[in-house]
């Protein structure tokens, strides 16, 4: 269910990349090969590393020229798709297949400009073709499930060759986990370089439409309950994957157009915390699983998605599994007014506890 979920997720967030009809709007297609290697941010994942990871990468791109207002408070940025081919040239870690989702943000003001410097930032699913098992392939502990969250991001630059065509080059890091739903669950990060061509099949010669944007005539502040649900396994391997619920209730305010600024409480419910106490000789069978955090948040509005990075302390922890400070990586989609949903990772530096999904309401 949670697998289907996510799928799920990952094709709307697709599809409405693809569905959205704008008059004029120029389209692109891109193949990009990359090398890169493997970063080592855990010493248990050093023999893993024995070769340089390549592939290539397709990216559709879909331009933004101003019809909608948020897209001059980013300087006109693309929306689109990026899939990855990424070999890892061990057996043991075989191959990833990747679709993300993706925004790419130009960061210089002359839109016009034949020369841009980019940030993209994609959140997608892959597909991995060797995972952890204890008999034939004990020594992966980075992956231990076909399917993975993916995220990229990458600092690049576009060259326009002609109307149509551009020379693309970046450097990125590219990081597949399955959010701890089944250990071992180290993850994997893959720095890399990558060059390109993006081809523009859909052109169409049309100016950027900059316009004046009213200040806001308020800052308004925001109370929003989120109930986030998933499942994860406990630190032992093979203990099987449990359910977790976390209730949340943040007030936030508006800063500006792009920015919310908030804070809140959540009481978190773990069953494989609860299942790891039974049998740790080294606590008292009766200590409690729940926990409370304080917890800040960041939300950065783009359209009906949002970005959310958010950093919590735990008040009231007894069994301590984990370091008392967490942070959140999450990816929101707005349903009208008041309803959301996302889904994002939460992890203790980099120990990742769970892969989340929620659903909340806000009031405004």
């Amino acid at each position: 269910m949670r697998t289907l979920l996510f799928i799920l997720f990952i094709l709307i967030t697709g599809f409405n990349t693809f569905s959205q009809s704008e008059e004029g709007v120029n389209k692109s297609i891109g193949f990009e090969a990359f090398r890169g290697f493997i970063y080592e941010h855990k010493p248990q994942i050093s023999h893993l590393i024995t070769d340089h990871p390549m592939g290539f990468r397709i990216v559709y791109n879909r331009k933004s020229h101003g019809d909608e207002v948020w897209q001059q408070r980013y300087n006109f940025p693309d929306r689109g798709l990026t899939f990855i081919y990424m070999d890892y040239r061990d057996d043991r870690l075989g191959k990833t297949l990747a679709l993300l989702p993706h925004f790419n943000l130009y960061l210089r003001g002359k839109r016009e400009a034949k020369s841009q410097f980019q940030f993209k930032a994609g959140f997608g699913a892959g597909y991995t073709t060797e995972k952890y098992n204890k008999v034939d392939n004990n020594q992966n502990n980075v992956i231990s499930t076909d399917l993975t969250g993916a995220v990229l991001f990458q600092f690049g630059h576009e060259y326009q060759l002609s109307e149509r065509l551009s020379l693309n080059s970046s450097l990125s890091v590219t990081h597949f986990s399955n959010g701890a739903i089944k250990k071992p669950n180290s993850g994997i990060n893959i720095f890399a370089a990558n060059v390109g061509l993006h081809y523009m099949f859909d052109y169409r010669k049309k100016s950027f439409n900059y316009m004046e944007e009213p200040k806001l005539a308020s800052r308004p502040i925001g109370y929003s309950v989120i109930l986030i649900g998933g499942g994860h396994e406990s630190l032992k391997i093979g203990s099987g994957t449990k359910p977790f619920f976390v209730l949340t209730g943040i007030v936030d305010k508006k800063i500006n157009h792009k920015s919310r600024f908030g804070a809140g409480l959540e009481l978190f419910y773990s069953e494989s915390l609860k299942e790891e106490i039974k049998y740790d000789e080294n606590v008292d069978p009766d200590t409690d699983f729940k926990r409370v955090g304080l917890v800040l948040s960041h939300e950065m509005m783009v359209n009906e998605f949002s970005i959310m990075t958010q950093a919590g302390y735990y008040i009231y922890d007894p069994y301590k599994a984990f370091q008392p400070v967490y942070v959140r990586l999450k990816l929101r989609r707005y349903f009208g007014d008041h309803i959301f949903g996302s889904i994002g990772v939460k992890s203790h530096a980099a120990k990742a506890e769970a892969m989340e999904f929620a659903i909340g309401y806000r009031i405004k």
